[in-house]
């Protein structure tokens, strides 16, 4: 088998990440190497794994056995200062590398620090993004995936199947790069809440699928993704100017250029929670605050888009952040809305520019 590294972005979801990993060592593929990228968590996250690692937790290694840590500081990554041997020596099961961020980096650029281990010090032949919130179920993913992904040349990336704890499918797993029409129908209240199940939705989630045979798509859910090394440093890895959120449509944009092909294969799947972390935190106008900010930036920067329908999207997002911050007049506490994020979404939606986010992460989420 390949060898494939596994990227899994931690912040403050450790009971998460320990189960992630745990179900991760069910694989048959001897041949993978586990990168976990914690983004300067404030719940003990470190402390929590350590204990996983030693056989102290709820949750142990399996067959009881110890995981030997392989902590490296963010600002040594640079100097590869890495005991391959000892590490080399022991079974993919029994090794775990950790990766101590400055800083909570966000999506894009967490990742793409683990992402630049893996290249540079493992030498991966392919790279596995997947969030600390998803199970692996199947035993075989590794192998169908790579299988999948070599079936092609130019299949740059494959995904599998994402079903949700009760077992429905997350069709949001697939998708295609977003018109003018998406933005409306697809992204805002208008489509979630007003026209459920609208038949621009239904498109653009290719709800015309029946996730029986392997299909080409735009977009791939960047949940559980597996990339060829050759892809990533193709395109330039992720786009670090979004923090959370439309890291995807981005990066399939990207290989779209670069002609790549985005593949769903329905011979394996995983589950995935989605978004434990922020609604376990009650982080939700927190996340709409980023997405807000990333949605803009992809509009400015890879949605061909002329300014009236960039006026227009920007107003329908006005709108429904007016609505969510009445929620929070009409409510108060009750309210699921944050008043001080829905006021700083509508200073974002004002502003002339969202081309770079101007304030550091590190300071809201502290």
């Amino acid at each position: 088998m390949p060898r494939v590294a596994i990227i899994i972005l931690n912040w403050n979801g450790w009971a998460d990440t320990i189960e992630c990993i745990d179900s991760i060592h069910q694989f048959s593929n001897s041949d993978y190497d586990i990168i976990l990228v914690d983004n300067h968590s404030s719940d003990g996250s470190i402390e929590n794994i350590r204990r996983y690692c030693e056989g102290a937790g709820e949750i142990g290694p399996p067959d009881n056995s110890s995981i030997h840590l392989f902590e490296v500081p963010e600002d040594e990554i640079e100097r590869h200062a890495f005991d391959h041997a000892s590490y080399e020596r022991l079974e993919p099961c029994c090794r775990l590398i950790l990766i101590k961020n400055n800083e909570n980096y966000g999506y894009a650029r967490g990742n793409n620090i683990g992402i630049k281990f893996a290249l540079y010090v493992l030498k991966s032949e392919y790279i596995l993004i997947l969030n600390n919130d998803v199970i692996i179920t199947d035993k075989e993913m590794l192998g169908k995936l790579t299988e999948a992904v070599n079936r092609n040349a130019r299949i740059g990336a494959v995904s599998p199947v994402l079903r949700s704890t009760t077992g429905e499918i997350q069709r949001t797993c697939t998708g295609n790069i977003p018109g003018f029409l998406d933005f409306i129908f697809v992204y805002t209240f208008i489509g979630q809440r007003l026209f459920r199940e609208n038949r621009i939705l239904k498109r653009h989630f290719n709800y015309d699928y029946s996730f029986e045979q392997p299909k080409e798509f735009g977009v791939l859910g960047g949940s559980c993704i597996l990339f060829r090394s050759q892809t990533l440093t193709d395109v330039g890895l992720f786009d670090e100017n979004t923090f959370l959120y439309w890291e995807e449509y981005i990066i399939g944009r990207k290989l779209a250029e670069r002609g790549w092909k985005l593949l769903l294969n329905p011979e394996t799947g995983a589950v995935h929670k989605g978004e434990s972390c922020i609604k376990n935190l009650n982080l939700k106008s927190w996340a709409r605050y980023w997405s807000t900010k990333s949605e803009l930036y992809y509009i400015e920067n890879y949605a061909a888009l002329n300014p009236v329908k960039r006026s227009i999207i920007r107003f329908a997002l006005l709108l429904e952040t007016t609505l969510a911050l009445c929620d929070t007049v009409l409510k108060g506490n009750e309210s699921k809305f944050d008043r001080v994020y829905e006021l700083k979404i509508i200073s974002v939606l004002l502003g002339s520019s969202a081309k770079d986010p101007s304030e550091s992460p590190g300071e809201l989420v502290g």
